[in-house]
């Protein structure tokens, strides 16, 4: 269907939905536990209804102590997507369509700089009273927002589409991964065959 003049797109401004993006705790608290349908809805409020669904997975906390920002991955026959969810209602939703896709790549950093950081915290908490280990869950998230730990989708054009995922979960990614190849390739070939608009 082609957008003309002639064709709303919107019957009027009350069509317009207003608010917060929000996801329920409880909601959350399941999708955290990988309840499919817990995932499944938080991804149906940025999907089309009509998308097929193949694959998601809650891939891990950037954090500790619940502090931190929970990552959900979602495989559909269009797009590969991410919601991340952080502290004080923080929601982003990432997307990038299957047949934009140039490169993956997974990534599963060395602890050893992060007991490092851990260690030098601990040090300097006994100069400060303890008052620096109230930060360590910060210094662990910090941490692991300059050593990325997951899956990223390079789109052409576009964004990178970036998974953090705990290192038990990596072999969720992997599967994702290997998933995207396949689905890419069926993509391609549906697109080809569709007629120029």
């Amino acid at each position: 269907m082609s957008i003309n003049q002639n064709t709303p797109i919107l019957k009027n401004r009350e069509d317009i939905a207003v608010g917060e993006i929000k996801i329920a705790p409880s909601i959350l608290s399941r999708a955290i536990k990988n309840n499919q349908e817990a995932i499944l809805m938080m991804f149906k409020q940025f999907i089309p209804e009509d998308e097929e669904v193949y694959y998601i997975q809650y891939l891990g906390l950037q954090g500790i102590w619940g502090i931190g920002t929970r990552s959900f991955a979602c495989l559909t026959e269009r797009r590969v997507a991410d919601i991340t969810v952080g502290r004080f209602g923080e929601v982003t939703y990432q997307d990038g369509y299957l047949e934009a896709i140039n490169s993956s790549m997974i990534h599963q950093p060395s602890k050893l700089g992060l007991y490092i950081c851990i260690g030098l915290s601990i040090v300097v908490s006994f100069f400060t009273f303890g008052l620096t280990l109230l930060l360590l869950p910060f210094i662990v998230q910090a941490y692991y927002r300059l050593v990325k730990c997951g899956i990223v989708f390079v789109i052409k054009e576009g964004a990178p589409v970036y998974m953090f995922t705990n290192r038990k979960y990596l072999k969720r990614a992997n599967l994702l991964c290997r998933s995207i190849t396949i689905l890419r390739e069926n993509r391609i070939i549906v697109i080809k065959g569709m007629p120029d608009v």
